[in-house]
């Protein structure tokens, strides 16, 4: 069980590696790379801790969740695409982006966390 834990956290690492570059920037600060799909879900998932540090309220409620973190990978995805940063968007039509923002913010949140919102919205609930 210990090897498969260490097997995941290297996987981590090495996901989290390729997506932010160590750069060293003039503020100090480490940049994250939005030319790559695991670049824009990094930058996202930033943005939201960010927003949820700010609104503490929305801690409690994963749909909000859910939907906050799939406005900013919209908006993320939308931003890069009109500035033209990022090579994976140059080119596409207005909708493409809007879709990858989509998939950005629900890949931030983790598809597991969607899943099992969405499912208890239909479990039946039960009366004591």
């Amino acid at each position: 069980m210990r090897r498969f834990f260490a097997f995941l956290s290297l996987c981590l690492v090495a996901v989290l590696t390729f997506a932010a570059t160590s750069a060293p920037s003039e503020t100090g600060q480490t940049l994250v790379d939005v030319g790559t799909f695991t670049g824009l879900v990094a930058l996202t998932s930033m943005i939201v801790t960010q927003v949820m540090k700010v609104i503490p309220a929305i801690d409690g409620n994963r749909l909000a969740k859910i939907g906050i973190s799939v406005l900013v990978g919209v908006a993320v995805c939308m931003a890069v695409w009109a500035l033209r940063v990022s090579p994976l968007l140059v080119g596409l039509e207005w909708w493409q982006p809007l879709f990858y923002g989509v998939a950005a913010g629900l890949s931030g949140c983790g598809f597991y966390d969607v899943i099992k919102a969405l499912a208890g919205l239909f479990r039946p609930t039960e009366e004591k």
